[in-house]
């Protein structure tokens, strides 16, 4: 045990013994200075510089430790929410016994804190109104994070944000106050700037009532009473078995308030929120922000993933991505750099990808395949060869991949050559696009067998690759 934890379990094990103590302003103040002091005596213990290789690894000890700790401190000085026998999350206990309770004009709380113990606030906290598509799809969507990721926000929403050293910081402000504010950090240098956020933030949230939120139950809630389909395998982008959740209540301004404390692809996060304690819809706005939200494309590499840089083309040989796959969903995807010198290009592909050359007689074809998939979805790419008459690609191209010109149709997309066809052993979907690059002419083409369920993540392999191509 570090000097951290041994504080925080002196300080709560002499608040547990001193029954009939009043719980001052100085007991605050030396609670939340400890908490802080107890931050730079983990710093050099537990540093935040190990890099992630998967996404949802643990976050690093110091950053659970710390939120984990500052926070249960705070709950026990501000509503006795940790008592001597608890181990779960959102349990009760009163400071002080009976007879020595203090009397109202010396009480803490104020009379509405008191009304919304009465409420329960855990129960409020877990339990929102539901939500369906309706409401998701009048929300519009807006770029965040440099534009790399993209989420929804109530219409007349502003965003601001803020880029230092080690820290981004994304504010999100509503028409009527509202507030929702995400805190990213870089994995190697962030120590300092994680600790000194969450000192800030802890100071603010003092004199408030608040609860530890389980996240199992609270996501469980979320899957179960939601008339949507989420975008993530675990319904939230990030670890929840390694992240720290509060509610709070604010008496005095009648704000409900939220703690996060977690990774966010890769990124040590923190993200806090605001709203009326009265408008409990307006509570949803966080739910949606984490859940739908998207990453784009080109796909958003996970902080601290990335491998060592070739020696010769400086670019990481090996890291992990996010993709999006069809309409919403997301996935998290090994990749490795790819080098062909023939093309003199080098780009990224999944790991454990077979490549094919295949000379054809106006163009050269490299085609992926996967493990465990069948022959019949692929994704290739390759380079028309000199005096390939382009106004006959469709024709050519068909012809020579061995797709009948029957099963071309008509799309008012982007893609001006998709064709599906169907018969007793597959159920195919594709597309060939050709294109301009670096002065030459190229082509992508997508065929996925539909028994394979990889249409839309064929589609996204291959944009990766092509979006991730450098000249060399």
């Amino acid at each position: 045990m570090n000097k951290f934890n041994e504080r925080e379990d002196e300080l709560l094990d002499s608040l547990r013994k001193q029954k009939g103590m009043k719980v001052s302003e100085e007991a605050r103040e030396k609670s939340l200075h400890a908490f802080q002091k107890g931050l730079k005596d983990g710093e050099g213990k537990r540093g935040m510089s190990e890099k992630s290789r998967k996404y949802g690894r643990k976050i690093p000890g110091i950053i659970a430790g710390a939120a984990a700790a500052g926070i249960s401190v705070l709950l026990f000085l501000n509503t006795g929410i940790i008592d001597s026998n608890q181990s779960g999350a959102g349990g009760n206990a009163e400071i002080g016994s009976e007879e020595n309770k203090d009397t109202e004009s010396d009480a803490i709380k104020t009379n509405d804190q008191d009304e919304v113990n009465d409420i329960d606030l855990l129960d409020k906290a877990l339990n929102r109104p539901a939500f369906n598509y309706n409401d998701l799809n009048s929300m519009p969507t807006q770029k965040i994070f440099n534009g790399k990721i993209e989420v929804h926000l109530p219409s007349g929403w502003t965003v601001s944000e803020t880029e230092g050293d080690n820290e981004f910081q994304i504010q999100m402000t509503g028409d009527d106050g509202e507030q929702m504010k995400l805190l990213l950090f870089d994995k190697a240098h962030a120590q300092e700037a994680f600790d000194t956020r969450i000192q800030e933030l802890t100071a603010d949230f003092k004199k408030t009532e608040g609860t530890a939120i389980p996240v199992d139950e609270f996501v469980e809630n979320i899957s179960m009473n939601r008339e949507v389909s989420f975008s993530y395998p675990n319904v939230v982008p990030f670890d929840k078995e390694n992240t720290e959740m509060t509610a709070f209540y604010n008496g005095e301004s009648g704000q409900f308030m939220e703690m996060y404390v977690s990774e966010l692809f890769g990124y040590p996060m923190i993200f806090t929120s605001e709203f009326s304690y009265d408008d409990d819809d307006s509570w949803n706005n966080s739910i949606i922000f984490f859940t739908f939200m998207y990453t784009g494309n080109p796909p958003l590499d996970i902080h601290g993933s990335e491998g060592e840089n070739h020696p010769v083309y400086e670019r990481p040989v090996e890291k992990d991505v996010i993709l999006q796959v069809g309409a919403s969903g997301v996935e998290q995807v090994e990749v490795e750099l790819y080098e062909n010198n023939e093309l003199g290009l080098t780009g990224y592909l999944p790991k454990n990808t077979d490549i094919q050359r295949i000379e054809h007689d106006y163009f050269i074809e490299l085609r992926f395949t996967e493990p465990n998939v069948s022959e019949n979805s692929f994704y290739s790419f390759g380079k028309l060869k000199d005096g390939f008459p382009i106004e006959k690609g469709k024709e050519i191209m068909f012809e020579a991949l061995d797709i009948d010109l029957s099963y071309y149709k008509e799309s008012d997309g982007p893609i001006p050559h998709h064709y599906s066809y169907q018969d007793a052993e597959a159920f195919v979907d594709g597309y060939i696009q050709l294109f301009e690059a670096n002065g030459e002419w190229y082509y992508q083409h997508k065929h996925a067998d539909r028994h394979d369920y990889n249409g839309g993540v064929y589609i996204q392999r291959l944009n990766m690759f092509v979006d991730s191509i450098e000249w060399h």
